[in-house]
């Protein structure tokens, strides 16, 4: 039989003798119950059998005394059955453990002729049992969570403890290492010391909080809890495996990386930069999501308005080189004598690198971009409706042309943009249907040299394009578009997505 590993406070009490066999151990408060040790032979061979008393109310509420069996022990194995031993409870006796019956132990083991002698046989066991009969066998309270643990994942109603590091299930019975629930015992013992020094440590901030700093703020500063070392990452770890988190941690999660961006650069400059690549390539699907499901929708100039001004970078995923967006709904002149008149641009772009203007004009997915029969052969002429908005936008800079230093002034840097060649665009229709259609387009679009036309499917293809770009693996796991050189800037700035 092995020697007691350590000690624990519930090894302090020492029992008080009467003769053995006369009678069950009597308790000695509330909390116990009365026990009492038979010694029968099975087969030539001594065993032990202890047993537990006490008075039980029935249905009816009569009293009357009752005995169950504790426990067992054999010369190769002691088998438990804990039970409840506080008299005051309406549970008195019955089993521990919602589940759990019995605790069976492997070992070589002297049988014991007398309750103290079953005490000491028990001092064997690991710390985290109890170690005296009169206390209903089975783990300490603050242990129980093992047992709840194995409950609650399993229809086990055994525990197997063996040597080693064992942990198994076979039918009903739970198989246990030592090693391993002196592993998890110990792990419960620091959480639960670590959350009696927090709570002291909150109550006394609370405690100078309340009363000390509403003295004087200034003398007493307020005191905040600061997280220990290895903290959050044990927490990120943790809440890692977890399917949902709430909008406040996610928040607190955002402002952590927000307020230690420049340290983790400096240390970790390639997880920055990961993270970077991972939000665009989320932020880029979620906003492919939103302009599908508004196409679907169909619906009027206003709403596609709203979508371009929240998402500037769409539209600037159509440009050949890097622009900034100066605004949504430029006034760029055009007024007579009598208020009428304003031309007003849905958005107005600035080339980032060169200072030239852009005009982009939004239209509707219902815009119509070739007329319903070909023209000649298996050629269509450009409707009505596209004509329309081309010759809008060439208006609109026209005038901006004309007053771009009374309207410019305050809005962009006149020195550095310039009204040299003003780019035009038009976002109008869907993809043509049939090839001829496609390729009359083509011929039409590609012919207006001032204006480019594109429909809003091919913004869409764009956006899909770039997606799936950045979402391939990289080299060692690093993302193959790096998020310096990145086309899909969902920050209202672009690049090149030629």
């Amino acid at each position: 039989m092995a020697t007691a590993p350590e000690r624990d406070e519930d090894d302090e009490i020492d029992a008080q003798s009467d003769d053995a066999g006369e009678g069950p151990e009597r308790p000695e408060s509330d909390q116990e119950c009365a026990v009492s040790l038979n010694v029968i032979e099975v087969e030539g061979e001594e065993r032990a059998e202890i047993y537990a008393h006490g008075e039980v109310a029935d249905d009816t509420g009569r009293r009357a005394d009752q005995q169950v069996l504790l426990a067992h022990v054999a010369p190769d194995e002691m088998i438990m059955a804990p039970v409840v031993a506080a008299s005051y409870r309406r549970d008195f006796l019955g089993p521990k453990y919602r589940q759990i019956q019995r605790i069976r132990i492997p070992g070589e083991w002297p049988v014991p002729h007398d309750i103290y002698e079953f005490d000491e046989l028990l001092q064997a066991l690991p710390v985290g049992f109890s170690r005296h009969a009169r206390r209903g066998l089975g783990l300490r309270y603050e242990h129980r969570l093992i047992l709840e643990a194995i409950e609650r994942a399993t229809n086990a109603t055994e525990l197997l403890l063996v040597d080693g590091d064992a942990a198994s299930l076979s039918g009903n019975t739970f198989t246990l290492g030592r090693d391993r629930f002196e592993r998890a015992r110990k792990a419960l013992d620091q959480i639960g010391r670590r959350s009696q020094r927090r709570a002291l440590q909150e109550r006394q901030r609370l405690a100078h909080n309340e009363i000390v700093h509403a003295v004087d703020a200034e003398r007493f500063p307020r005191q905040d809890r600061q997280p220990q070392p290895g903290e959050i990452y044990e927490l990120v770890r943790l809440s890692s495996r977890e399917p949902t988190r709430s909008q406040s941690d996610r928040s607190a999660a955002t402002d952590l990386v927000l307020h230690d961006a420049s340290q983790i650069a400096r240390e970790n400059p390639r997880a920055l930069l990961e993270l970077r690549a991972e939000i665009e390539r989320v932020t880029l699907a979620d906003i492919i999501d939103r302009l599908e499901a508004t196409l679907r929708r169909n619906p009027d100039e206003p709403v596609w308005q709203r979508f371009f001004e929240e998402h500037p970078f769409v539209l600037g995923m159509a440009f050949p080189y890097p622009v900034l967006l100066v605004g949504a709904q430029a006034h760029v002149g055009g007024v007579t004598w009598d208020g009428r008149g304003e031309n007003i641009a849905d958005f107005l772009y600035r080339q980032r690198l060169t200072g030239g203007l852009a005009l982009v004009e939004i239209k509707t997915t219902r815009t119509r971009l070739l007329q319903t029969r070909p023209f000649r052969g298996s050629v269509y002429a450009a409707h009505a409706e596209l004509c329309a908005a081309i010759s809008q936008v060439l208006a609109q800079r026209s005038e901006l042309t004309m007053n771009f230093h009374a309207r410019a002034r305050g809005l962009v840097e006149t020195d550095e943009t310039h009204v040299g060649h003003v780019h035009c665009m038009v976002i109008a229709g869907r993809d043509p249907d049939t090839q001829d259609k496609r390729r009359s387009l083509d011929l039409f679009r590609n012919a207006t040299k001032d204006v480019v036309v594109i429909t809003f499917d091919e913004l869409l293809d764009k956006l899909r394009a770039i997606h799936r770009l950045i979402s391939q693996p990289g080299e060692q796991g690093v993302p193959a578009v790096d998020a310096e050189a990145s086309t899909a800037r969902p920050d209202g700035e672009s690049g090149n997505p030629a």
